[in-house]
């Protein structure tokens, strides 16, 4: 059986939560024809009727401890983990039969980012952040929340809980709960359908009015466990620890202990409440549904305000909150480009590290617009710089102030601590720009100032120094030998993407900046907020590509990682158009993408229908080519030089002159097919050199093709499965 058939197989099976094979073959036609007509199906499915169930492998649980009365190797059987951890060889069910208690023990690099962010407030600002006692009606907060900026609020940040915050229109900390308790395998079908509750668009219908007070504040849906228990409580008159016996038996949905508890409810809600029979066999299949993905309260509730924490200091604090991100990330360049593109999305400038300015981790900083607070990058996240050399020169700045030059850095810190690797990262980065000379000058002058920074280290050992050292107050810097032109632009930026995972003194892209914004109908963040399957024109330098071959089919893909001047989004090219456009995959490459954006998963992603070359955009596109000229200046010699452009740049786009006379009235004159023109960047700069800026012009196609149809929908049309 190929691995094609063992795919539409797999689609046969209906995707719900505890889905068995023998469910499986109940429900869905397709399967059982193919299971009774075909030989090869039925081995197939008799081999994995005999693997269902079976144990994988042996898993250690991320954060559980069993506690007991004993030393544990006397009541259950240990191992040796493979990193020397002593862990159990019972699964977590016979440990819990045994009566031993489990436990799970979460540490949360959130509560970190909190701790920093509340100190750092108090450092700048000399406000104390009451973090375990804030307001629970903060309007900054909620507009947060329900404009969807939530990245890095805990919990709240995959693209799924964004939309989710969006739609529901959150309104309290109990909203908060039911959201987090919902977002999860099961109850996430209920999520539609609680929305339309919230808003009104559904009639809330309670299965008896004793459930209203249980579920009112959820909508009427049983979201809890312990609404669940409430409900048997107050129903049939069960104890707390008889409602938590059926809580669990409901959730594990053992049919004999089920059939059991059944009878008991039935008989409590009739002695309890005079419900009949009927009515309370309605009622225990309500609670039997719910109760199979009912999520505990009070473990959504504690999240629920951890969630809140996070986005109060976000919205009120967001240049501190934001450098205790970046402290928490700067391990990881991928992570830490996230949150660097949420501060550039909510406006707050990241300035580049700086051996004078700097500190170790991301601290707030004056702008450069002086009303505006702005993050300066932390030291230590400089690639190849590490934390006792940033220690070593924050020190040397404390005890002897500002560093004037280079000379003057390598003199006051120990060589051994700040070598020439680490002096080499700070000058390519720009961290070293404040000591007043270009990076190639730096660069050029760092074996002179080492050396002279060692001859004078050496003389300090040995107890003396110069004639004149003893008049001098300083040291003398070490004489330069001469400034040097500074590197290329795009070395520059080379070497700052490579250490610090950001551009600092520009873009790549910046040049095409006109290309975007004339030919491009969105951006990389204005497609994250589009419907899914939407088709659109985007552009942007590839910065990473990884490629690979699918397990599923042999063919090959990339992903692909683009990058504008508002951030990132990422590409997912499949067999035919990895093997089309294979050629123009490459890192550097600048490109603009005609396709349909999936915002669906957690991280959006756009399915290209056409790449080409960023500097073939106008041609393609550009429907007519304007040249803005005022009758005040049209002289013989002025048209003559458009009609000598024209001719230089032969193409097949007319050419239109577009002449505003004294009156303010614009006249359009369309000139012959043989002054037509191929449009280019080239061309739109020569006639603005000539003429002035603005005066070229190119009206340009926004019409898109249709949606491709991906390879599984043609199989579909085709009738193959």
């Amino acid at each position: 059986m190929s691995a094609g058939s063992w795919a539409c197989l797999a689609k046969m099976i209906p995707n719900e939560l505890k889905m068995t094979l023998e469910k499986a073959l109940k429900q869905s036609p397709e399967l059982k024809q193919a299971y009774t007509s075909e030989e090869a199906t039925r081995e197939l499915i008799d081999t994995a009727f005999v693997l269902e169930d079976l144990a994988r492998n042996a898993s250690v649980h991320a954060a559980g401890v069993v506690i007991g009365p004993e030393p544990l190797e006397r009541l259950l059987p240990l191992k040796q983990d493979e990193d020397g951890t002593i862990v159990t060889q019972y699964a977590m069910g016979p440990v819990g039969d045994l009566g031993l208690l489990k436990m799970d023990f979460l540490g949360l690099k959130t509560l970190t980012v909190l701790r920093n962010t509340c100190e750092m407030v108090k450092q700048t600002q000399g406000i104390d952040v009451p973090i375990q006692n804030l307001p629970l009606d903060d309007r900054k907060t909620y507009d947060l929340l329900n404009k969807g900026n939530t990245v890095g609020v805990f919990q709240l940040e995959s693209g799924g809980m964004r939309d989710l915050c969006r739609k529901f229109q959150i309104g309290s900390v109990e909203h908060i709960t039911a959201l987090v308790a919902l977002y999860r395998p099961g109850p996430m079908d209920l999520i539609q359908d609680f929305i339309k509750r919230r808003h009104g668009e559904v009639e809330i219908v309670y299965e008896h009015p004793l459930l209203e007070d249980i579920s009112k504040e959820t909508y009427g849906v049983l979201i809890y466990q312990e609404q669940v228990m409430q409900a048997a409580q107050i129903l049939a008159g069960y104890t707390l620890g008889a409602a938590d016996l059926l809580r669990r038996a409901m959730g594990k949905k053992k049919l004999e202990e089920m059939h059991s508890q059944r009878e008991a409810f039935v008989k409590g809600a009739a002695k309890t409440n005079n419900i009949p029979a009927a009515k309370a066999n309605q009622i225990f299949d309500l609670l039997e549904k719910f109760a199979g993905y009912g999520f505990n309260k009070s473990h959504a509730a504690a999240y629920a305000i951890v969630a809140y924490q996070t986005a109060y200091l976000k919205a009120n604090y967001p240049v501190e909150f934001l450098s205790a991100m970046m402290t928490n990330d700067m391990g990881t360049q991928e992570k830490l480009k996230i949150v660097l593109d949420e501060a550039r999305a909510l406006g707050v400038e990241v300035l580049p590290p700086d051996v004078n300015e700097g500190q170790a981790i991301f601290w707030p900083a004056p702008g450069s617009v002086s009303d505006r607070r702005a993050i300066r990058f932390g030291l230590a996240a400089i690639k190849g710089v590490g934390e006792l050399a940033v220690q070593a020169m924050i020190q040397a700045r404390e005890q002897g102030g500002r560093f004037r030059n280079l000379a003057e850095l390598c003199e006051r810190v120990d060589p051994r601590t700040v070598n020439r690797k680490t002096l080499e990262a700070l000058i390519k980065c720009g961290a070293c720009d404040s000591l007043g000379e270009t990076r190639a000058t730096m660069f050029a002058n760092l074996d002179r100032a080492l050396a002279r920074a060692a001859e004078l280290a050496y003389d300090r050992q040995r107890g003396q120094s110069s004639l004149f050292g003893l008049l001098e107050e300083a040291p003398k810097p070490t004489e330069a030998a001469g400034q040097l032109p500074e590197w290329p632009q795009h070395e520059l930026l080379a070497h700052e993407k490579d250490l610090l995972g950001f551009y600092v003194t520009g873009h790549p892209m910046t040049p095409y900046a006109p290309l975007l914004e004339k030919y491009c109908l969105h951006d990389s963040a204005t497609a994250k907020t589009l419907p899914p399957r939407t088709m659109t024109r985007l552009g942007g330098m590839i910065s990473a590509v990884q490629a690979g071959v699918s397990k599923k089919n042999g063919k090959p893909y990339a992903m692909v990682t683009l990058e504008d001047l508002q951030g990132t989004l990422s590409m997912l090219c499949l067999s035919e158009s990895c093997d089309r456009y294979r050629e123009l995959l490459v890192p550097g490459k600048a490109l603009l993408i005609v396709g349909e954006v999936n915002n669906d998963d957690d991280r959006p992603k756009v399915f290209p229908q056409e790449i080409l070359a960023l500097e073939d955009v106008p041609r393609k596109y550009t429907r007519q080519v304007h040249l803005r000229l005022n009758a005040v200046h049209l002289t013989e010699e002025s048209l003559q030089a458009a009609r000598s452009l024209c001719q230089t740049h032969p193409g097949r786009v007319p050419v239109f002159l577009c002449v505003r006379r004294a009156g303010g009235e614009l006249v359009f004159i369309e000139t012959h097919e043989n002054y037509s023109v191929l449009p280019s960047q080239a061309l739109q700069e020569a006639v603005d050199e000539l003429f002035g800026e603005e005066t070229y012009y190119a009206k340009v196609d926004t019409s898109l093709p249709e949606r491709s149809k991906r390879a599984w929908e043609r199989k579909g049309d085709n009738g193959e499965g």
